[in-house]
């Protein structure tokens, strides 16, 4: 009599596993975003008819730089013009008609810029510090950072470059704060050897940063809920004694880099800078996706 129970109870768990994955897998999250989408696009449009469209994968791939971009499956409001008064995933890209005028949203995706998982149809795949992800997506400023796999001309001695503030603070803060003395920034001409060479900082993945840095002594998360590459960068601009101590039992002296005394506004930016540093090698950007000043200016670092 016990076995039969207890037959009848396993039978019943596998049931109930079995009848929530099939749910699951017809109710993925992403349809109800779209759901919600398609009401909200009804009701401004004033065609009921649109609340009623299927649900289906959206997804912009192109070859020629190996991504595949699905994030367009929730942020289905991107294009939209009159959806720029909603919250998110519905709400319109900023400065769309300038945006879409030069980096057309099926030409460029959406991870050239926002890095993450593209890939991805589930929000806690992408969004927020996700362990094993070669690069975490990027948000508000820290976007800036992906600006210089195609605008090299960010760097020209003098230059001004509009569309990214925060990378022209920063470099005015690296040549206030004399960084090119003892680091090497290839982009900027410095051949600095005390400390280590950054031309390349922004290409390492965040799962390579992590082998190689300690984060135990990172105290705040700022860009995510987990400390994040970002995170260690910035508290180390502002405490570099703190994040790197070194370690006597090994023998490890710590960092040289002095502290500036910089304002949090000051350490993110340069966060944000140092991240933009790209190795053209590795980001293998097509030329066809360069402006025409980039032919000119373009840095090859390593």
């Amino acid at each position: 009599m016990g076995k039969h129970i207890i037959f009848a109870l396993l039978a019943g768990i596998l049931f109930f596993i079995f009848g929530f994955t099939l749910w699951r897998e017809e109710n993925p999250e992403w349809k109800n975003y779209q759901n919600a989408y398609y009401k909200k696009l009804a009701e401004k449009t004033g065609r009921p008819e649109l609340a009623d469209t299927p649900f289906t994968i959206q997804q912009i791939w192109r070859e020629s730089l190996d991504r595949t971009d699905r994030c367009t499956t929730c942020h289905m409001g991107i294009d939209k013009e009159n959806f720029i008064d909603e919250p998110q995933p519905y709400k319109t890209h900023p400065n769309l008609a300038s945006y879409q005028k030069s980096h057309p949203f099926e030409k460029f995706g959406c991870t050239i810029c926002h890095e993450g998982d593209g890939r991805a149809t589930v929000y806690n795949r992408t969004h927020g510090a996700v362990k094993h992800l070669e690069r975490q997506l990027l948000k508000g400023g820290y976007v800036q950072a992906s600006c210089t796999k195609c605008h090299s001309e960010v760097y020209i001695p003098g230059g001004s470059f509009p569309a990214t503030p925060a990378l022209m603070e920063g470099k005015r803060l690296v040549g206030e704060k004399g960084c090119g003395a003892c680091h090497t920034i290839k982009q900027l001409g410095t051949a600095g050897i005390v400390g280590p060479e950054l031309s390349a900082f922004g290409s390492t993945t965040e799962l390579a940063f992590e082998l190689l840095h300690e984060f135990r002594y990172v105290t705040k998360a700022r860009v995510y809920e987990e400390p994040t590459m970002a995170d260690w960068v910035i508290e180390h601009f502002l405490d570099p004694q703190r994040i790197v101590p070194g370690n006597p039992a090994l023998n490890i002296p710590p960092t040289v880099m002095p502290n500036f005394g910089l304002s949090e506004e000051e350490a993110k930016i340069l966060a944000i800078f140092v991240m933009s540093l790209k190795d053209p090698k590795v980001e293998k950007i097509p030329s066809d996706y360069l402006p025409a000043t980039t032919s000119l200016y373009r840095s090859t670092p390593g």
